[in-house]
């Protein structure tokens, strides 16, 4: 189909998954492992054959080892080469399109061009589909598979209805486990209670996929099933500022300036996800911030043209419930529990880094000032930057910096 672009960012680190990484992704391949990449490419065959291009960007855990996820990526793509071509973007292609940016006076632009970060990693792709004149873009993660034969065909239908009555939207689809399941285990710790994120997840999951009509407005999505059209990936950049989470705030975000977000519960993918190697501490100070940070923005609200105010329980029960005042209350039990448990076994310094985790949301919710004011600034800068690569002279030329080729 053409005009679809599909994008796969995929995430890297140091061999044995052992090394000082410097961006946290929840599980990068390490260098010296399989991984999942070559699944999701080879279940795109079909999708390819029917005219979507596909785009796969390359990130490391840590900048040294840049060159080294590159050329193990060109090793995924090439053995045994698939039967359809894949433009790959690593640090090298990141480069030379910075460079052209310098090149034309356009300075201004390169903190929106990066690869360290889940948004500035989403972004790029967002920059790339419109280098190449993508009319829909999209998004998936290197741990899943499209079996469905009909995907595209699915998302051309929900574009073309949604379309009739909204001028600018964004759609989304639900992930299914092996199973065929959609729900996600629920940890049954103490600290988990008090931190309910599963159960309310869940209870969103089952409001969305499991009750009602197929396509309906939804309050969260996942980073890999999104199809974007040109009207939006060209107005929102997903938030920059944001380590982790960025898949459900990029639909608060565009709640933020009147644009609707909707859920198809039959346009699905396998979600095949590996274990998540970083401890539990870590991965829930990457929540914690997450919410203090979007709850902040939603505090920091101010009118305007083009923007209305929303509220954390237009979003509840997920992600709305941790954007509500009780958030520190719940960050003080829970990271006290988990904290004891830790204690419990011996493991003092894990206790340590989960009770640090509490200082960083105090520091967070007073250094927080103008994170609003911030964004709106960057979704300025970001029109500006896709507005001008839209320009086909431009497109051609940037597409020739970075592939060779325009």
């Amino acid at each position: 189909m053409r005009g679809y672009w599909v994008a796969i960012p995929t995430y890297w680190t140091y061999p044995g998954g052992i090394g000082p990484e410097e961006i946290v992704f929840d599980h990068p391949t390490p260098l010296d492992a399989a991984g999942t990449l070559r699944r999701t490419l080879e279940s795109l065959i079909p999708l390819a054959a029917q005219g979507a291009a596909v785009l796969v960007v390359a990130a490391a855990a840590a900048p040294a080892l840049a060159a080294a996820v590159e050329a193990r990526v060109r090793e995924v793509l090439a053995s045994p080469p698939l039967p359809y071509p894949v433009r790959l973007v690593a640090a090298s292609h990141l480069a030379a399109l910075r460079d052209f940016c310098r090149a034309h006076g356009r300075e201004q632009w390169l903190p929106l061009l990066s690869l360290a970060g889940y948004s500035q990693i989403r972004n790029l792709t967002l920059l790339l589909a419109n280098l190449g004149g993508a009319r829909v873009m999209i998004s998936l993660d290197d741990d899943e598979v499209i079996a469905d034969p009909d995907f595209l065909a699915r998302v051309e239908a929900d574009m073309t209805e949604l379309s009739r009555e909204h001028p600018v939207f964004g759609l989304a689809g639900v992930y299914r486990h092996a199973d065929g399941g959609v729900l996600l285990p629920e940890p049954a710790a103490a600290w988990a209670a008090a931190w309910p994120k599963m159960r309310w997840l869940n209870a969103a999951l089952a409001d969305l996929v499991l009750a009602g009509p197929r396509l309906k407005p939804t309050p969260l999505g996942f980073g890999g099933n999104l199809a974007l059209p040109a009207s939006l990936f060209r107005r929102l950049p997903f938030d920059p500022a944001l380590t982790r989470g960025e898949d459900t705030d990029y639909i608060l975000n565009a709640r933020l300036f009147g644009i609707p977000f909707f859920l198809d519960n039959a346009l699905s993918i396998i979600h095949l996800p590996p274990d998540k190697p970083h401890p539990t501490w870590l991965r829930l100070r990457q929540d914690l911030v997450r919410f203090c940070y979007t709850r902040l923005k939603l505090r920091q609200q101010e009118p305007g043209p083009g923007r209305v105010r929303v509220s954390a329980g237009e979003f509840k029960p997920y992600p709305g419930n941790f954007l509500a005042g009780d958030l520190p209350r719940r960050a003080y039990r829970s990271h006290t529990l988990l904290a004891l448990d830790y204690l419990a076994r011996g493991d003092a310094d894990a206790a340590r880094r989960t009770l640090e985790n509490l200082v960083l949301m105090e520091e967070l919710e007073n250094s927080g000032a103008g994170v609003y004011r911030e964004y709106l600034a960057t979704v300025a800068r970001w029109q500006e930057l896709q507005n001008w690569l839209a320009g086909p002279e431009v497109a051609a030329r940037a597409r020739a910096a970075l592939w060779g080729t325009p």
